[in-house]
């Protein structure tokens, strides 16, 4: 019972402090952030750049350990010997010094009793295709997964970028539907003042409640969303995802004034993972090779020092150099099966690097496209704007001297509100836009100063 009592106390103090942590937390100021402080966040702390990172020490130490094939490898060994009985060599036939007596046998103790054995040994190798290769190919792997964190980096760039506009639009929606909110309540306040003047049916009320019922709704949606992207922000900006954030607008992205095919053109030249595929295909081609050596002697140089206690021998030290060839003359065809393996990874590597080409003409043409569809819909969303609010402004002077409906007042409302809705939606769309554009040329990063990574509030 005295356990159970004690884990429950426990549990309740750790549930309390959570709670107290997450209150103190939500109760700190909002953190000010513009696009340039979120995107040098995420480049510092979110977890998938820095998995990448690792993934790059790992090929470094790959890099080491195929060069240490082509340095000398100097082994030392200890050991000692306890025999029942020391070894020894028998002869036989040997004559006895007193007269022809019979021939007998004599041993001979070729070891102590009990003895130790000591050596140091330098082995480099001389020759070796196999070792050459595969210190060549990790070169070329460590490379290629420097670019793949390039890659990764461009890629959590445009999820910040992107996260980062649909706060703003989310956040805008909210005062859209503020707006609505504002509005149809100044509408119910004039259907209820008509109403009791007797100008106006009972219907007319209940239309305007439960419109504004429905608007109110929306704004709780609205807020709802606007608290959910800022936590998935968060998250990918390496934040803890309750931290209170608030974002600066941001109009400042700007697109090279390329045209489609010299867009292509630029983005086959810079986009990192097209490169690093570019070294993949190398690093298979010194696979083959690797694969290869097999069929080619190992030539090696190899010096030392023994010393073995022995009480027979004239010379316990002993030092010795030996120049030496390893030859495999029959592996039951595992060599040429690696060969076709290799060879059949690097027709793998070439068949990717040509989808990724043309995927890559693919991203620049959406981008390129959603660049002008976005803007078109800017300047035509801008005058559904102001005419939706002329709109609304007639309806309501005209109910107002009952020679309009309420269901005109209505419609002008819910068309006021969808044409703002399309022109936040077009103007964040066409934000993003732009960032898939730099991200789809590789030029993504233009958008982050590194030396002032540091200022980062």
């Amino acid at each position: 019972m005295l356990a159970i009592k004690f884990l429950i106390v426990s549990l309740a103090g750790f549930l309390m402090c959570s709670g107290v942590a997450n209150l103190v937390l939500a109760d700190e100021p909002p953190r000010r952030l513009n696009l340039q402080q979120s995107l040098q966040l995420a480049w510092k702390a979110n977890p998938s750049l820095q998995i990448s990172r690792v993934e790059e020490l790992i090929a470094g130490q790959e890099v080491v350990r195929a060069r240490s094939g082509l340095l000398p490898h100097v082994q030392a060994d200890a050991s000692q010997t306890i025999y029942d009985n020391p070894v020894k060599v028998q002869v036989r036939g040997l004559e006895t010094p007193i007269g022809p007596a019979p021939r007998v046998s004599t041993s001979f103790p070729m070891t102590n009793k009990n003895f130790w054995t000591t050596g140091v040994t330098v082995d480099q190798t001389l020759f070796d295709l196999g070792t050459i290769s595969r210190y060549q190919a990790a070169v070329l792997g460590k490379a290629a997964t420097r670019l793949d964190t390039a890659q990764v980096r461009d890629n959590l760039f445009l999820n910040v970028c992107q996260g980062y506009f649909r706060v703003l639009r989310a956040e805008k929606m909210v005062i859209v539907a503020e707006q609505e909110v504002k509005q149809l309540k100044e509408h119910l306040s004039d259907t209820r003042n008509l109403y009791e003047f007797g100008l106006v049916t009972f219907n007319d009320v209940l239309q305007a409640e439960v419109a504004l019922s429905d608007a109110e709704q929306r704004l709780i949606t609205a807020k709802n969303d606007v608290t959910n992207l800022k936590s998935a922000l968060n998250k990918v900006m390496g934040l803890p995802v309750p931290t209170p954030i608030t974002l600066a607008e941001e109009n400042k992205l700007v697109t090279p004034a390329l045209d489609l095919e010299q867009a292509s053109e630029t983005a086959l030249k810079q986009r990192s993972d097209l490169e690093a595929a570019k070294r993949r295909i190398e690093q298979g081609e010194k696979n083959i090779t690797q694969a290869k050596s097999g069929y080619f002697p190992r030539v090696f140089l190899q010096a030392g020092h023994t010393f073995q206690q022995n009480d027979s021998w004239l010379h316990e030290h002993q030092y010795f150099a030996i120049f030496g060839m390893q030859w495999s003359l029959f592996s039951g065809f595992d060599t040429r099966a690696q060969v076709n393996q290799a060879r059949q990874r690097l027709q793998q590597l070439h068949l990717q690097r040509q989808d990724l080409t043309e995927q890559i003409r693919l991203d620049v043409q959406t981008a390129y496209l959603g660049l002008k569809e976005t803007a078109e819909r800017i300047r035509v969303t801008e005058k559904a704007v102001a005419q939706g609010e002329e709109n609304l402004r007639l309806n309501n002077e005209r109910y107002k001297e009952q020679v309009g409906t309420a269901t005109d007042v209505l419609d002008a409302q819910t068309l006021l509100t969808r044409a703002r809705v399309n022109f936040f939606n077009a103007h964040y769309d066409h934000q993003m836009a732009k960032a898939q554009m730099l991200w789809a040329m590789g030029g993504i990063t233009e958008l982050v100063d590194n030396k002032n990574a540091e200022n980062v509030p």
